[in-house]
C-alpha cells in the first residue's frame, strides 16, 4: 500500500487472492468479471442488493444549470444518472464498531467546508474486501467469456452460441504433460445422464447444476466432444443434448477412477485451446499436470 493510503489494482488481487486461498488469475477473473456485471446492471437501470451487505442503485438527475470549474463560465449539466451504494445495518454497525466513540469533526464552524470522517478510507475497503471474499467463496456463480480479452465470432442465424466459462483454474508448477492426448481422445467415462443445452446456459453452469462443482466442466466437454460441430470449449450449440458422466465418487471426494477421468479432460481442453491459440491453455496445463501428480 503507498504512503497515501491507497491500494493499486495489482496489490488489491493478490491480497483477495491470499484471503480467499486461491490463484491470483482466479482473483483477478472475479474481480474484472464482478465489476461488468455490476456496470451492466446499473447502467440498464438496474438494483442490486446483496444479501448483508448493502444495495448499488442509481436515481435520476435532472438538467441543470452549473459553471465550469476551471473558467467559471455558466453551462447546462444534461439530466444524467447517478450510483449509489448503501450498506445494510448490519454490517454497517459491525464495521463501525471500533470507531463508534469518535465523532464528525468539522472544518469550519459554518459547516460550509468538506467534513473528515475517522477510518472512512478504512470501511471502504473493508466492504471491497469482504464484497470479493463472499463472491469468491459462492461455489454456484456463473462467469461468462470477457470478450475484451479473446473476440468470439458473432453467432449467425441459425445458431446460437453458448460459451463454456472461461474462468481459469488454480495456478501449479508448470510442468509438460504427462501423458500426451490424440486430438480425438476422449477419457473412458461411466454411465452418463443427458441434459439439453438451452441459449444461455454455459458448461461452467451445467457442471455446476449437475456435477456439483463448475471447475469439472472440460469432463461434460470431454464426454461430448466427438459429437461437437467444432473443437473448441468455448463454443457449443444450443439446443444440443450433453451426456453428463457419472462418477465413481463424487466431486468433493473422487477416487483415482475421477481423477483420471478430469485429468483427461484437461489434457483435451489444453490441446484444443491450443489449436485456436487460447491463452489460457496455460492455465488449464499446470492444472492438468497438478492432477496428474495426485
Amino acid at each position: 500500500m503507498s504512503d497515501d493510503n491507497k491500494i493499486s489494482l495489482p496489490e488489491f488481487t493478490e491480497l483477495v487472492a491470499k484471503r480467499a486461498k486461491v490463484s491470483r488469475v482466479e482473483a483477478d477473473a472475479f474481480i474484472h468479471q464482478f465489476a461488468k456485471t455490476l456496470s451492466k446492471e446499473l447502467e440498464a437501470g438496474g438494483e442490486i442488493p446483496l444479501y448483508h451487505f448493502g444495495r448499488f442503485h442509481t436515481t435520476h438527475v435532472d438538467e441543470q444549470a452549473g459553471r465550469d470549474p476551471n473558467t467559471g463560465a455558466a453551462l447546462t449539466i444534461p439530466a444524467h444518472s447517478r450510483v449509489h451504494f448503501r450498506a445494510y445495518n448490519a454490517l454497517r454497525f459491525a464495521v463501525n464498531a471500533p470507531f463508534r466513540q469518535l465523532r464528525i469533526r468539522e472544518l469550519t464552524p459554518d459547516k460550509t467546508a468538506w467534513r473528515t470522517r475517522t477510518g472512512a478510507w478504512i470501511l471502504l475497503i473493508l466492504l471491497i474486501l469482504l464484497l470479493i471474499l463472499l463472491g469468491i467463496r459462492t461455489q454456484n456463480w456463473i462467469m461468462t467469456q470477457d470478450e475484451a480479452v479473446v473476440p468470439y465470432p458473432m453467432p449467425t442465424a441459425k445458431t446460437v452460441m453458448v460459451q463454456a466459462d472461461p474462468t481459469p483454474v488454480a495456478s501449479a508448477p508448470a510442468i509438460a504433460l504427462a501423458t500426451p492426448v490424440a486430438p480425438e481422445t476422449t477419457p473412458t467415462a461411466t454411465p452418463a445422464t443427458e441434459v439439453s443445452v438451452s441459449p444461455g446456459d454455459t458448461l461452467w453452469g451445467i457442471a455446476s447444476t449437475q456435477l456439483g462443482d463448475p471447475l469439472w466442466w472440460p469432463v461434460i466437454y470431454a464426454e461430448n466432444r466427438p459429437a461437437l460441430t467444432r473443437h473448441n470449449p468455448d463454443h457449443i450449440d444450443s439446443g444440443i443434448t450433453l451426456r453428463i458422466p457419472v462418477l465413481s465418487g463424487s466431486v468433493s471426494s473422487p477416487n483415482a477412477e475421477d481423477i483420471q477421468l478430469k485429468t483427461k479432460a484437461y489434457q483435451i481442453v489444453v490441446k484444443d485451446y491450443q489449436k485456436h491459440g487460447n491463452p489460457r491453455a496455460a492455465a488449464y496445463r499446470r492444472a492438468a499436470a497438478r492432477l496428474a501428480k495426485e
